[in-house]
């Protein structure tokens, strides 16, 4: 699968300005606290600033944000989790080591290998909220 960060939040200032960027999703890998996280490739790197040094990141760790939402085929609008892998040793892990990521941002996010396209955000996106109000994508 992949996935194309559309939009990020709540994020280091230079991301804004690399957003959308497409990530390749690699494998599912579980963490400590929930079973789903996703590996994930960049197709072009990530220039991040870290202690004011340039990091080339080439890595992410993301999950989705909502309970009872997912990354999946056909996903859309998809809130997620976004981490710069710090250590590339965790590609080769069976459980997530969060020393070896950081978490930096809040995405929204489209699975772009299934058969839909991308949908424009109708201002309440899925998940729980929006079912009780009849509302989202």
């Amino acid at each position: 699968m992949k996935l194309k960060v559309t939009d990020v939040d709540y994020a280091p200032n230079e991301l804004y300005e690399q957003t959308p960027f497409e990530i390749k999703l690699l494998r599912e890998i579980p963490g400590n606290d929930r079973p789903d996280y996703w590996l994930g490739e960049l197709s072009n790197e990530i220039k991040w600033i870290k202690d004011n040094h340039e990091v080339n990141v080439t890595h992410v760790v993301v999950a989705a944000r909502w309970v009872e939402t997912a990354i999946q085929t056909n996903a859309s609008n998809l809130p997620i989790g976004i981490s710069y892998v710090t250590d590339l040793s965790v590609l080769q892990d069976k459980k997530l080591d969060f020393e070896k990521c950081v978490y930096v941002a809040i995405g929204i996010s489209h699975e772009t290998e299934g058969d839909s396209e991308i949908k424009e955000r109708r201002g309440i996106l899925s998940g729980i909220i929006g079912k009780l109000f009849g509302k989202g994508i």
